[in-house]
């Protein structure tokens, strides 16, 4: 097995994140989906903070997901907004130890809907491209994405030095 420095790895992550970009536009923003979208008068932007609170519900101020999402304050408080008069999110208020200037954001089960509708049509469009390949090679794929997941999930690249 080749070894690989730290460099190496960050820019095999920059390649493979090249790859998938490329590869999600390519099968899961076909037409069918812009048209979802459209039906359900959402932005892709929009939808890619839906499908966030979706996937990460403990995440759910402002302040929260604009750190986490790489998106300014602003930005994302007028995307908040839209969605909210959409009927997609609804803003709390504070909770009992905050002091009152956080608001929290949840999906509303018509953001919920959305959500689960456009995953579903982006999983029934790019599934293609997994079914005509070979079922050692897509199980092998599948056990990989798995483990690479996981160790985002878990942040297992952190090892700790040995002394």
């Amino acid at each position: 097995m080749q070894t690989a420095t730290g460099r190496d790895v960050v820019l095999k992550m920059l390649d493979l994140a090249t790859d998938i970009a490329h590869w999600n536009k390519k099968y899961t923003t076909k037409t069918v989906l812009l048209q979802k979208l459209d039906e359900l008068g959402l932005t892709s932007h929009q939808v890619e903070v839906l499908g966030f609170l979706y996937a990460n519900p403990g995440l759910d101020t402002v302040s929260q997901l604009a750190a986490e999402m790489f998106i300014s304050k602003g930005s994302l408080s007028l995307m908040i907004s839209k969605l909210q008069h959409g009927g997609f999110v609804e803003k709390n208020a504070a909770r009992g130890e905050d002091d009152g200037r956080k608001v929290y954001i949840n999906l509303t089960k018509k953001g919920k809907e959305a959500v689960e509708h456009i995953r579903e049509t982006m999983v029934e469009n790019a599934s293609v491209a997994f079914d005509d390949m070979d079922e050692e090679k897509r199980t092998l794929f599948y056990t990989k994405a798995k483990e690479l997941q996981e160790l985002f999930h878990t942040g297992g690249w952190k090892e700790k030095k040995k002394n």
